[in-house]
């Protein structure tokens, strides 16, 4: 029987979230010397990542990177680490056009709406 490698493409994706909590040595036991932190990401999912930049702070919006595979059952998207911290007011207008087409997506009960 001969045995086919299919190579998997790798694809990045960036999501937007928001801090919850920042984890590192100051609260933690921090084995790894690696920084991380909780996040709630846009569609409702929380996910812990990497987060090397030890400016990161709880309750602000950061943009993660995702890496992306393409698989036979679609597409598997690993948390990698926060690329990029954003202001207030940016944070806030990305993180509202997303969660409007989150609540536009729900399906609606035919008689609660």
């Amino acid at each position: 029987m001969e045995k086919t490698d299919k190579k998997q493409e790798s694809i990045p994706f960036y999501h937007i979230g928001k801090i919850i909590k920042v984890i590192n040595k100051g609260n933690s036991v921090n084995l790894d010397k690696k920084n991380k932190a909780v996040i709630e990401m846009w569609d409702n999912n929380i996910i812990t990542c990497e987060a090397s930049n030890g400016q990161l702070k709880d309750n602000k919006f950061v943009i993660v990177l995702f890496n992306g595979l393409i698989q036979n059952q679609g597409v598997f998207m690993k948390p990698a680490t926060v690329t990029d911290i954003l202001t207030d007011e940016i944070g806030q207008e990305i993180w509202d056009k997303y969660k409007g087409f989150l609540d536009k997506s729900k399906p609606t009960h035919p008689f609660t709406g």
